[in-house]
């Protein structure tokens, strides 16, 4: 009878961390932290216009066809 290990956790770990490592220049395996500051903040003021241009036709003072 063969008795199955738990999978161990710093085995694991460090899997995963060479995959990170290896893999930087492929787009599905991207970490965090290289993802562009001027991205974000384009992203950021794109919501942020559509939030205003969402409350000033609220308040009346644009008119839209739509």
């Amino acid at each position: 009878m063969r008795e199955e290990l738990a999978p161990n956790e710093d085995i694991i770990f460090a899997q995963q961390n060479r995959k990170v490592v290896l893999e930087r220049g492929h787009v599905s395996n991207k970490p965090r932290q290289l993802v562009r500051t001027g991205g974000i903040i384009f992203w950021h003021l794109l919501a942020l216009a559509a939030l205003d241009l969402w409350l000033l036709r609220l308040l009346g003072y644009i008119s839209l066809p739509w």
